[in-house]
């Protein structure tokens, strides 16, 4: 029902107005500039934190996180922010310009707490083997931690709502974490679709290399199953250069993560065209809200599909139950780090309102 194009907002009233144009009249925007550093907005209260979770094969296992929560009132529920493959904590709290493009600042600001997760095998958490990274272990390690959150075992709160925030592979895990549990509230689902571009996959396995070989993780200690992708690539798999800022992007090449081939090479095959009747999405029983860029190019343009709202939502339907109450947004001018380009603070708006939706009709 939504897409977000190209337009300069220069006020959050405004801001929000657009973005509920956007919902209520079908109209198209998307703000370029938001507020800066100079804004005075108060900033969230933050602790870092290392969660134990309990896995047979990964004695010992902790996942680093960020709880975020807002300074002056009770949070209205917490979101658990899941980034994708060879990224970790910083996507969604990206430290150049941070008012601009995280996630965090402008999730805490409207109400809510975050808990900026770091997956098994990423940033500061538990590096296993690269053969016990696997997504049965990472699902199983997320599970705890949805319900940790909910019994007030990280932080001190109790979180009555949890909403799962995924990109990437971080929704792969979504689908995964419904497929074996039933805690989470809601899912908001973003760059992911359920039919890869044949052209994509191609160049991430042409990009893709061990680690080791790379001078950022040479000493890293990491075994040689732990893959990156090979600097300069970045762009060309997760971008929409018109919208990108250059800064932003010779940023991620600096602060790229890994990703365990055992992991990405079995989720591979449940988001490359997987029969929907067997897909674990189809497990989500909560509201969902599915995000893409209209320029992702791990799905969208040339070999892939035409990226508008009519045709990503009669696409991905079938692989979600109707329980699941699928809405969709297509992020116009927008690549597949969604989080990363000009238009995310519009973005994360539209999310906002379809949040207040949410809250709205579940009570």
């Amino acid at each position: 029902m939504w897409s977000i194009s190209a337009n300069k907002y220069q006020t959050p009233v405004l801001r929000r107005l657009a973005v509920l144009a956007v919902a209520g009249l079908g109209l198209s925007v998307t703000p370029a500039a938001v507020a800066n550093d100079s804004d005075h907005h108060a900033l969230p209260r933050c602790e870092t934190l290392q969660v134990p979770v309990s896995l047979a094969q990964v004695p010992g296992a902790t996942l680093y996180g960020e709880l975020c929560t807002p300074a002056e009132r009770r949070p209205i529920a917490v979101q658990l922010l899941v980034h994708g493959a060879t990224y970790n904590r910083y996507y969604s709290d990206w430290p150049y310009r941070p008012d601009f493009y995280s996630y965090v600042r402008q999730m805490v600001r409207a109400g809510y707490a975050t808990l900026n997760l770091e997956r098994l095998g990423y940033g500061q958490s538990t590096h296993p083997p690269s053969t016990v990274n696997t997504i049965e272990n990472g699902t199983e390690a997320l599970r705890q931690v949805v319900d940790k959150l909910r019994a007030g075992e990280i932080g001190g709160q109790a979180f009555s709502r949890v909403i799962w925030v995924g990109h990437s592979l971080g929704t792969v895990y979504a689908w995964l974490e419904a497929s074996v549990s039933t805690n989470v509230d809601a899912f908001v689902l973003t760059g992911l679709l359920h039919a890869v571009k044949p052209s994509w996959l191609t160049l991430a396995f042409q990009s893709a290399y061990s680690a080791v070989a790379d001078p950022k993780f040479a000493t890293s200690g990491l075994d040689a199953g732990y893959l990156t992708f090979m600097p300069g690539t970045r762009a060309p798999l997760f971008y929409w250069t018109p919208t990108a800022d250059p800064n932003v992007i010779a940023l991620d090449e600096r602060l790229k993560d890994t990703v365990s081939g055992t992991e990405f090479g079995a989720a591979v095959p449940l988001f490359d065209s997987p029969p929907p009747a067997t897909a674990p999405s189809r497990a989500i029983r909560v509201r969902t809200l599915v995000v893409v860029g209209e320029h992702d190019r791990v799905f969208c343009d040339e070999d892939g599909l035409i990226c508008n709202q009519r045709n990503v939502t009669n696409a991905e339907a079938p692989y979600y139950s109707p329980e699941a109450r699928l809405r969709v947004l297509v992020v116009r001018n927008t690549g597949h780090d969604l989080q990363l380009h000009e238009t995310a603070p519009a973005t994360g708006e539209a999310i906002l309102d379809w949040l207040s939706g949410e809250q709205g009709e579940d009570d």
